[in-house]
């Protein structure tokens, strides 16, 4: 079996498939926003060892599991932050993980390739609604060619205009004429003709999160065949800006993407009002498992991971050597207080003195 972990702006989510044929075989997700632990454009020291315990959470499962092959994906996360090298690599240090990172462009291509089925239907364009970006892909071009990528996402709007949990009017007033701008420039064929028959192909786990909020509300039954309304996906939305009883839907189906959801539904109505969709249907495939095609193919050349860390040059092998292990860490300790405490009574040199920053802790942030 073949494992990839995907590291998001909002979650790291990890997807086990067959060797041959990519089917998923097994899927968690651990809810952790990359962006809340991003601090004047890095990411702090405490994000980075969130971020590492899920990932070795992750390599504990592929062990149990029986995963021969394993890579590790960041998405949007890292795109946009100034420290993505350090990260990377502290990750590797601590868990064995080779990161790759996609650009936007390769991320779109990777959902392109997971959803070649859907390439028959009328003027199909897959939509993939993320926390720092979104991108587009139109599935009658060949390659790349037909690849859209817009560098902000649900998160990155709810950030900029929404001061609360949720949207007020005049804040969903603002969004609305910020998307209608940034999509009013997207080209797809048949923007101009309202009698264009469009086929809109959801996919990624907000959309997903969007169905089933969808899905709930309306009654609708489980199926592989999932597809929604547009008219009711648009009164729906006014419902979850309006109404005061909108925070149990949420939580029952969505509960890590609360804070963000409705404004990921109202980007998703926009996007639909601005190309003529007559169809919407949601894909249960993404990046992941068309990132696994694509190197399969050989358009994509990318490093394994380790499935745990390397081991230490000397392991501890008794309990002699883990007691004289401690007693020389309590050395450590006492050595490093007595030089403390010698420095203090010496005249302190300011931190620019010593040319680090004048920030050097960080705040923990509510996942």
């Amino acid at each position: 079996m073949i494992a990839v972990i995907d590291i998001s702006s909002t979650s790291l989510s990890m997807t086990v498939l067959e060797d041959e044929t990519y089917k998923p075989v097994y899927k968690f997700r651990e809810g952790l926003s990359t962006i809340s632990y991003i601090e004047d454009g890095k990411v702090s020291e405490h994000g980075i060892e969130k971020i590492a315990d899920r990932i070795a959470i992750f390599q504990d499962q592929c062990i149990k599991l029986g995963v021969e092959k394993l890579y590790v994906l960041s998405t949007a996360a890292m795109r946009f932050i100034s420290n993505a090298d350090e990260v990377f690599t502290i990750i590797r240090e601590r868990t064995g993980a080779n990161i790759i990172q996609l650009d936007g462009e390769t991320e779109a291509y990777c959902d392109c390739a997971a959803n070649q089925s859907f390439k028959d239907m009328s003027a199909p364009i897959v939509v993939d609604i993320g926390g720092a970006s979104i991108e587009l892909c139109d599935l009658t071009k060949e390659g790349r060619k037909g690849i859209k990528c817009l560098e902000f996402g649900a998160l990155t709007l709810k950030h900029k205009f929404v001061k609360s949990v949720y949207p007020n009017k005049e804040e969903c007033a603002k969004i609305k004429k910020y998307l209608k701008k940034a999509f009013g420039k997207l080209d797809f064929h048949g923007k101009a003709d309202k009698n264009a028959d469009c086929t809109a192909v959801l996919v990624g786990a907000t959309n997903r999160s969007i169905y089933e909020i969808y899905r709930d509300y309306y009654d609708i039954p489980e199926s592989e065949d999932m597809t929604i309304d547009t008219d009711k996906l648009n009164k729906l939305a006014k419902k979850l800006v309006e109404a005061p009883d909108r925070s149990h839907l949420l939580i029952k189906n969505a509960p890590e993407k609360i804070y963000f959801i409705v404004v990921a539904i109202l980007t998703l109505v926009q996007i639909l009002k601005t190309i003529p969709f007559k169809t919407v249907v949601v894909s249960d495939s993404g990046v992941k498992e068309g990132f696994l095609r694509l190197v399969s193919a050989g358009e994509i050349k990318a490093e394994l991971s380790a499935l745990k860390p390397e081991k230490s040059e000397k392991e501890i092998s008794s309990v002699e050597e883990l007691a004289e292990h401690i007693k020389n860490r309590q050395k450590a300790a006492k050595k490093g207080k007595k030089s403390s405490s010698e420095s203090s009574e010496k005249p302190q040199q300011t931190k620019q003195g010593k040319g680090k920053s004048h920030k050097d802790s960080t705040t923990e942030k509510i996942d």
